[in-house]
C-alpha cells in the first residue's frame, strides 16, 4: 500500500480549540466533517494523548477554526508541533477570541469558526471519535480554505539533503513534518515527537 494516496483525500485543516479550568489549548486537525444538516452536527477524530484531546474528552466542548490559504508553516509548528501541557498555544502569537462557550478560536488566518458540543464519543483505540452539535458558527473572512493537499504541496518545507549518518545506523524521515529518527530499526509503535504521526508516516532515507 502507498500511504501517499491518503494525501489526495480532500481534507480541510483546522485549529481545534479547547478550554478547561482556566487553561486553553489548541491543535491542528484534518478530521472535522459535517455529519448532518438538521440538526447541524459535525464529527471530529483526535489522537489520544494530546492535551487538547483530553480537554475535549473531559469538557465535551471544542471550537474549530477553518484555516484559510495564506496560513504559513509557522502556524502549523505553533499549534501542531508542541504540547499544550508545557506551553500556552493561545499566547498572542496569532490573534484569537473566545466564543460563547469560552473556547478560543483564531480571528486571523481562518475563514470560519465553529462552536461545538459533543453528544457522543467512540473509543477507536489510538483515537477518539466525537459527534457534536454546532450551536454557533460564523464566517470570519472571504478567503478559500486550505486543504491537506495544499499543505503538502505548498506549505510543508521540502526535505533537505540528509546529513551524514553514523556507521551502522539507519534513518527514517516523517513525511508530515520532516523529523528524522535514527537507529537500527524504526519501532512499529513509534510516534513522531513533533507532529504525533505514527510509524506509517515515516520513510527510510
Amino acid at each position: 500500500m502507498d500511504p501517499k494516496a491518503l494525501f489526495t483525500l480532500s481534507y480541510g485543516l483546522f485549529v481545534i480549540g479547547a478550554a478547561q479550568d482556566g487553561k486553553r489549548s489548541g491543535m491542528i486537525a484534518n478530521t472535522l466533517m459535517q455529519a448532518t444538516g438538521s440538526p447541524l452536527r459535525v464529527t471530529l477524530t483526535l489522537a489520544k494523548g494530546g492535551f487538547t484531546h483530553d480537554m475535549v474528552a473531559a469538557t465535551g466542548m471544542f471550537s474549530a477554526s477553518v484555516l484559510c490559504k495564506g496560513a504559513d508553516f509557522a502556524l502549523f509548528q505553533h499549534f501542531g508541533f508542541r504540547s499544550g501541557r508545557g506551553c500556552e498555544k493561545f499566547d498572542g502569537a496569532y490573534p484569537w477570541a473566545s466564543d460563547s462557550q469560552g473556547l478560543p478560536y483564531l480571528t486571523q488566518m481562518a475563514c470560519a469558526r465553529f462552536s461545538c458540543r459533543v453528544v457522543q464519543s467512540v473509543d477507536l483505540g489510538t483515537h477518539t471519535w466525537f459527534l457534536a452539535d454546532v450551536p454557533d458558527a460564523a464566517l470570519l473572512q472571504n478567503a478559500p480554505p486550505i486543504t491537506y493537499a495544499d499543505y503538502h504541496r505548498d506549505i510543508k518545507p521540502k526535505p533537505e539533503a540528509p546529513a551524514p549518518q553514523k556507521t551502522g545506523l539507519r534513518r527514517w524521515r516523517c513525511k508530515i513534518c520532516g523529523y528524522i529518527y535514527q537507529g537500527e530499526s524504526l519501532p512499529v509503535d513509534f510516534v513522531c515527537p513533533l507532529c504525533r504521526h505514527g510509524a506509517v508516516d515515516f520513510e527510510e532515507i
